[in-house]
């Protein structure tokens, strides 16, 4: 029982009447007497000033200890739902289906943004940009769908719809010039494939680089990389280039593209806000439609 005369000590307080019972119980399971009270709009958790000291200590270890990790998955911060960046990219590979297949403009909208290694070699480098959305047929468009919303949905979940797909963009976009780069000259390609491996390198070098498995062994750790992986090589199947054949090596280079974006992004503070998620989604369309005007001008002019 409390003797009146004793001096007490206030060693937590809270809003909560809750908290402080809770807290309580850690001085309980030491032998500290102790008190809830209500003061100055705040619960209080109270001891003789002769066991302060003793609590102070106790509640300090205790802290320490729930701070530590307990072993097991930690989850990702998430800034959004993600499905706002699969509906528009959805949208898009849809419009330029349709305007593919009518010839829109009276343009050959394949011969005008088709990747060729050695066109985009010798300067026109908007075809790393329109091939992206150009397909061989149905099938191959509907696998980039599948794929490319899957893995887009998370990375819009953790980075942002305007922020990571604009990364997804440029990770295709980079994979197809790299690709370029590595094939010969008459080498022509096609499809979103590309910036889906992309994403799928995103997702993994993040989720990775995050610590999204930090507390378990190093095998699981590891998980996401060996993941990503093991789907490049599982999902490098179907269409990608114009006579239907798969186009491995650019599968390979938008994963490797993808992954460095994903590592750069999960060690630089990027901008999370809506102002800076439009401007993205923006700069990104801004791109795309850029490299569609000067590849049907192009064209147009020869």
């Amino acid at each position: 029982m409390r003797n009146p005369t004793d001096t007490w000590v206030v060693v937590f307080e809270a809003r909560r009447e809750r908290q402080c019972t809770e807290t309580g119980l850690v001085l309980v399971a030491v032998g500290i007497e102790h008190e809830v009270a209500y003061f100055d709009d705040r619960w209080q958790l109270r001891v003789p000033a002769a066991s302060a000291a003793r609590a102070a200590e106790e509640l300090a270890l205790y802290r320490q200890e729930n701070r530590r990790p307990t072993g097991g998955a930690s989850p990702l911060e998430e800034l959004e739902s993600g499905w706002q960046g699969v509906f528009s990219y959805a949208a898009a590979l849809l419009v330029f289906a349709v305007l593919d297949g009518r010839g829109a403009f009276g343009r050959d909208w394949l011969a005008a943004g088709g990747l060729e290694a050695g066109r985009v070699v010798a300067g026109e480098w908007w075809r790393a940009v329109t091939a992206l959305t150009l397909h061989v047929d149905l099938g191959h468009l509907a696998a980039n769908l599948g794929f490319g919303g899957f893995f887009g949905l998370y990375v819009g979940r953790y980075l942002g719809a305007g922020i990571g797909w604009a990364f997804i963009l440029a990770g295709g976009v980079a994979g197809n010039l790299l690709n370029a780069m590595i094939q010969p000259a008459p080498h022509r390609a096609i499809g979103a494939s590309t910036a889906v491996f992309a994403a799928l390198g995103l997702l993994a070098a993040y989720t990775w680089r995050k610590g999204f498995l930090a507390h378990t062994p190093w095998k699981t750790r590891i998980a996401p990389v060996i993941a990503g992986i093991a789907l490049l090589a599982f999902t490098g199947s179907g269409a990608g280039s114009e006579s239907g054949t798969v186009d491995i090596m650019a599968h390979l280079t938008g994963f490797v593209c993808g992954f460095v974006l994903g590592v750069l992004a999960a060690v630089v503070s990027l901008p999370r806000h809506a102002g800076a998620q439009r401007f993205a989604a923006a700069l990104a369309a801004g791109g795309l439609l850029l490299a569609w005007v000067l590849a049907l001008g192009s064209a147009g002019g020869s």
